[in-house]
């Protein structure tokens, strides 16, 4: 007679260790504010069911993840794939803002009176109507002191809590030997609890839809000579 042991058959133990992956792989992990890596690390399971190992995955340009593991968690690992904060897919980086660029008048925008006045009331126009097609009004204008500015104007992204503003401000910098204008496009950042105060900081982006914009003010008045 031939004898039939049945052998119980276990399910994978709960491993001591639990092992993290992410995507995109220079992401940092960190466990109970500690960080075990890039990429891939690993952390010892809670000893007791209701302890908690309080998880959190963070990368440049990607919404920030965060998650909780339990002692009583059945999984030996993790895997987290980030998704791309939609502030970096709405904005590009720009070289140009936060600083002065000048642009020397072309001579179509302005004359020059048998005194050497300079009038450049056409390149004022144009410069409104090229603003104007981007934000909904000028909030300053002194032809006679040579300035204008826009309002700031706000935008926020979806998957993001950053929100953005930006603005323009240009000034006649007219020498006898040239006539010109200074244009500065200030863009600035701030999370959504630090917008609420105000306290935005400098930020080296632009909204794709202003980008446009740039080449305009750069081109279509004159010619951008210096930054």
């Amino acid at each position: 007679m031939t004898l039939i042991i049945a052998l119980p058959i276990y399910a994978d133990k709960k491993a001591k260790v639990i092992k993290i992956t992410v995507q995109p792989q220079e992401a940092a992990i960190y466990v109970d504010n500690n960080l075990i890596g890039y990429g891939y690390g690993e952390f010892s399971r809670p000893q007791k069911k209701n302890q908690v190992a309080i998880i959190r995955v963070e990368c440049n340009e990607y919404t920030t993840a965060h998650s909780k593991f339990y002692g009583s968690d059945e999984r030996n690992s993790l895997s987290f794939n980030l998704m791309q904060d939609g502030f970096y897919r709405g904005s590009a980086a720009s070289g140009l803002v936060n600083k002065y660029i000048t642009v020397t008048l072309d001579p179509q925008y302005y004359t020059i009176s048998e005194n050497g006045e300079v009038n450049s009331q056409a390149a004022w126009k144009l410069l409104h109507q090229i603003l104007l097609n981007y934000f909904p009004e000028i909030e300053t204008t002194d032809f006679h002191g040579g300035y204008l500015q826009t309002p700031w104007k706000y935008k926020t992204f979806n998957m993001s809590e950053k929100q953005i503003r930006n603005r323009v401000t240009v000034r006649d910098v007219t020498t006898p030997e040239r006539v010109a204008f200074q244009i500065k496009i200030s863009s600035e950042v701030a999370g959504a609890m630090q917008a609420r105060h105000g306290e935005f900081d400098e930020v080296d982006r632009l909204p794709k839809e202003l980008e446009p914009m740039v080449e305009e003010l750069q081109t279509r008045i004159g010619k951008a000579s210096s930054m």
